[in-house]
Parts: C-alpha cells; sequence; structure tokens
C-alpha cells in the first residue's frame, strides 16, 4: 500500500484521518503538526518499543494511536486504554474505508453529524465501562452510523476488514514479576518518547493527589526524568457534586509526595472550569458524563508533543473485598467501575499530550494481580481498612515514601455536576437550549424548568450522609409499606446524552470550517 500526507493547519495538534482504498492500494492521510511521520505509517502515541522500529502493532503496551503499513495491509493501531478510540466506517459500496482518532473529526470529513434525536448516546458512552468484550461499538448519526472501537486494532486490505487482538500480557506470579513488568515497561515507554530520531521529542508530566493511584506510578516513572507533576490543593468532598462542595473540599495536595520524589510540582486548580469554559464544549464532544474538568489548566502548559501520566483503572489494584459485589470485573475485559479521565480525547487532541494510565500495563491479566494483592506476601503492605491497595502501597513505600503520606482515604478531584447537564459557558449554553427546543427534546417554556429539575435530582443523586439522611430513610420507609425496593427517580434523563450530540455536532461544524471541507 501507498500513504499519502496531507498537512492541514486547521487540524488539532493529535488529530488524524485517514481514507483508505483497498482494491487502489491507496491512503491519504491528513494529520495534525505534532503527528510523527514513518517510513511506513504515522503515530500519534508511545510504545515500548524502538521508535525506529515501528512495530507499535505487534505489543500490547501502546497509549495513542497510529497506523502501520506491512505489504498489502494497513493496521491502524488503538490505545491499551480505555480513555481512547479509533472511529470508522465503510462507504462507496464498501470501496472506501474512513477512520481517525477523533468522532467530530471523522463525521467532519465525512460531512455527517450525530443523530439529534437519538436518546441513545448516555448510554452508549457509559457502556464503555463494560470492558473491551461488552461496550456498544455503533454510534448512531444522521447518515446511518459510524463505529468505535476501543483496545483493539483494524487491519485493511483488499481481502477486507478485521479486528485484531493485541498481544497478551504476560502471566504475573508474584509481586517481583509484575513490579518488573510495570518498571521494565515504563522504562521503554520513556525511552521510546524521548528518542531523538522523533521529530519532537517528548515531554512527560504526571499527576500527583494524596492517593495510591498518582503515588505508585511517580515511584516508578521518578527515574525517568518527568518534566512537571501538577496537583490539585483542594479536591471533591465526598459524595457532593460541584455545586455543593465549594466551602467542603478536601486537602489533595500532592505536593508533599512530590517534594519527596524530588519531581517539579505545580499546582492546578480544580475548578478553573467555572471561570474559563472557552473549551468546555470539547469535555462534553468526549463524553456525556465528563467529570475531567479538573485536569483543564494542564493543556496550557503544553507546548510540545507530551505523555501526561495519570491513575485511571487504579481499581485494578484493590482487594478481593472491593469486587465481592461487582460480578465480571475480575479477568482481562478491562471493566471499569467508572469514567475517570475517560473525557480527555478531544481537549488532549486540541492541546498535543498523550494519556498514559500506567495501570492499564498488563492490567489484561487482572486476575494474577488480585492473586497477587490477596497473597501472604503483601501482608506487610495491608491497611485492612475500606481504602487498601496493598500492591500500590508497597511499590511507593519501597520509593520512600511514609505510610501516612498517602492512601489514607479515598479522595478525588473530578467535578460532577447535575444531571441533566448544562454548559457553565453562557453562549454555549444559550446555543444548547436553542439546539433542545429546535430539535423537540423540550419546550421553550420547560427551559425554566432545569433548575427545578437539577435541584432535584442534586438531591436524589447526593450520597453524602450529611445531605443524604433523609433521602435514605424516606425511601426506606417507603419501600416497606410498598413491600418492594423503592428510589425517587431521576428526572428528564433523557436528556442526558444531549449535551453529547450538541457538542460533538459543535465541533463537526468548527473542523470543517478549520479544514475548509465544503
Amino acid at each position: 500500500m501507498r500513504i499519502d500526507f496531507i498537512h492541514n493547519s486547521g487540524m488539532p495538534k493529535l488529530a488524524w484521518s485517514a481514507k483508505v482504498e483497498p482494491q487502489k492500494q491507496t491512503i491519504s492521510a491528513t494529520i495534525g503538526d505534532w503527528v510523527e511521520i514513518l517510513n511506513n505509517g504515522f503515530l500519534e502515541g508511545v510504545a515500548d518499543d524502538n521508535f525506529s522500529s515501528s512495530s507499535f502493532d505487534r505489543t500490547a503496551c501502546i497509549f495513542g494511536s497510529g497506523a502501520i503499513i506491512r505489504g498489502e495491509e494497513i493496521t491502524f493501531v488503538s490505545s491499551a486504554a480505555t480513555t481512547d478510540y479509533l472511529y470508522w466506517t465503510v462507504i462507496d459500496d464498501g470501496r472506501v474505508v474512513h477512520i481517525s482518532n477523533s468522532l467530530p473529526l471523522l463525521l467532519a470529513c465525512l460531512n455527517d453529524q450525530l443523530d439529534k434525536h437519538c436518546l441513545n448516546y448516555s448510554e452508549i458512552n457509559n457502556s464503555i465501562a463494560l470492558g473491551i468484550n461488552n461496550y456498544r461499538k455503533s454510534i448512531p448519526t444522521n447518515k446511518g452510523a459510524v463505529n468505535r472501537l476501543m483496545y483493539r486494532n483494524l487491519r485493511v486490505s483488499a481481502e477486507g476488514i478485521a479486528e485484531i487482538d493485541k498481544p497478551l500480557a504476560p502471566r504475573f506470579a508474584s509481586f517481583a514479576e509484575y513490579f518488573n513488568y510495570l518498571s521494565s515497561s515504563y522504562e521503554r515507554l520513556a525511552k521510546n518518547a524521548r528518542d531523538i530520531n522523533r521529530k519532537r521529542p517528548m515531554a512527560i508530566f504526571s499527576t500527583q493527589s494524596r492517593g495510591y493511584d498518582s503515588s505508585a506510578i511517580n515511584a516508578i516513572a521518578k527515574d525517568h526524568d518527568i518534566d512537571l507533576v501538577f496537583t490539585v490543593s483542594k479536591g471533591k468532598a465526598r459524595g457532593l457534586l460541584a455545586t455543593q462542595d465549594q466551602n467542603l473540599e478536601v486537602n489533595d495536595d500532592g505536593t508533599q509526595i512530590c517534594e519527596k520524589f524530588g519531581l517539579p510540582c505545580m499546582q492546578i486548580e480544580r475548578r478553573a472550569l467555572e471561570n474559563d469554559s472557552e473549551h468546555e464544549a470539547l469535555f462534553y464532544a468526549a463524553i456525556d458524563d465528563n467529570g475531567d474538568f479538573n485536569l483543564q489548566q494542564i493543556g496550557t502548559h503544553v507546548t510540545q508533543p507530551t505523555i501526561l501520566l495519570t491513575g485511571s483503572l487504579g481499581e485494578i489494584w484493590y482487594t478481593a473485598s472491593y469486587s465481592a459485589d461487582k460480578p465480571g470485573t475480575i479477568n482481562g475485559d478491562l471493566v471499569r467501575g467508572d469514567l475517570g479521565t475517560h473525557g480527555l480525547t478531544e481537549v488532549r487532541l486540541e492541546a498535543g499530550y498523550i494519556q498514559l494510565p500506567l495501570s492499564y500495563v498488563g492490567a489484561t491479566s487482572r486476575e494474577d494481580i488480585l492473586r497477587i494483592t490477596e497473597s501472604l506476601e503483601m501482608n506487610p503492605w495491608r491497611l485492612g481498612t475500606d481504602y487498601d491497595r496493598p500492591i500500590p502501597r508497597r511499590i511507593a513505600e519501597n520509593a520512600g515514601l511514609g505510610r501516612e503520606m498517602f492512601g489514607q482515604v479515598k479522595m478525588a478531584s473530578v467535578l460532577e455536576y447535575p444531571a441533566p447537564r448544562l454548559p457553565l459557558n453562557l453562549a454555549l449554553r444559550s446555543a444548547y437550549f436553542d439546539f433542545l427546543v429546535e430539535n423537540r427534546l423540550i419546550s421553550r417554556w420547560q427551559i425554566f424548568m432545569f433548575i427545578l429539575v437539577r435541584k432535584w435530582n442534586t438531591v436524589i443523586g447526593t450520597t453524602s450522609p450529611k445531605y443524604y439522611r433523609w433521602n435514605y430513610y424516606l425511601q426506606r420507609v417507603i419501600s416497606r409499606i410498598a413491600r418492594r425496593p423503592f428510589a425517587f427517580p431521576l428526572l428528564w434523563q433523557h436528556l442526558n446524552g444531549s449535551i453529547f450530540c450538541f457538542c460533538v455536532n459543535q465541533r463537526v461544524l468548527e473542523l470543517r470550517q478549520r479544514l475548509n471541507l465544503q
């Protein structure tokens, strides 16, 4: 196959879109300025191989995305994390395959949009948490549908199109085997990122809280030159939404841990979106139930292609008690408890960074990881509390962190707003209201009901004992009287995915204008 590259200054820095005509053996790829061009493909990512070998289609340890041509076929490679995806479709009676690492970009190239009357987008997005074998792949559009591909690769040739499994992670019999795999894999990832054969060698950023995941990840990564670590000084008050916890935020400042590791640290503002909502639509164009606004300010510090280390999938290090009531999670499917850090795709492509959640390295061997967690050898690093993760504790303590410095209380810094979601940006909110009314999702007079609906949903959705007690006991009383389980319903749930549809379509129009697509 032959590939022709087109540079377009309007492209997001790390975005790409490819048009493949298998019978003609031709590929046309439009790429952002920071996408690396290879002899046999392209890459906006990092892998645990030699950069010059261009073999990232043959590893289970790849973050970002790209494509490799081998003979008469091309393999499009997705991230090993469930936080980023490929989007693709076939047109012209199967003669042309369009594929991209951005949903809005693919739709812009197809002159298509999401279906304004589809009420299932939230369900489709939430299915990502079901893992790589059970998520919903088809995304309805005005012209039909496009496909989301998570974790697996896509091979295109004249013979057809096929999803290709990544190689399996090795089996782990002990902590030493697992830790050595994590640390050696990260060493190769960092070396790949810094490789002088890259047109633009990469910076490495990380995040640090007072929890387990970032502490263990930075304990591994600190010996390979992290350029900057971001910490949010005030974390989320447990059980409360962002509209409730302004004066109740907890201390989640990781500065002291960074100092112990000798890492440069910068505080960012968790609530920055509330003062600077210019890029709010990019978050909602990734998933509708997005809480990753807490990381918004990171993008302003990206001046070259960059890796961002995050602690996504940290639940893989929990003890068996965490999964006791969660059947179907202890396997290689990469099932998630929530979609934290899954809302960064459009933001990161625009800013120019690649999310690397190190917890995903070796994660398909989850049964082994749990077996190690529960093994006798981990007893010295076991706290016996509800918030207990012996593996990351051992990693961080062996790197010099004191036991009391991290992992004492479960915390988070995400920004969760009431449902149905509304943009904070006033111009975006006004356009969203017009979108809802024009497409008969609500009537004009119902706009004024949003404040009451969201207040009700805030009360029903709050899990903090301080605010939730009356609701909890009232539902129990009703359940006893009715002799069946009872829960107050959330209102206007049919609108949950509408903000995703609206913001994706807004991004489509923006990209068509930026790319001068007719």
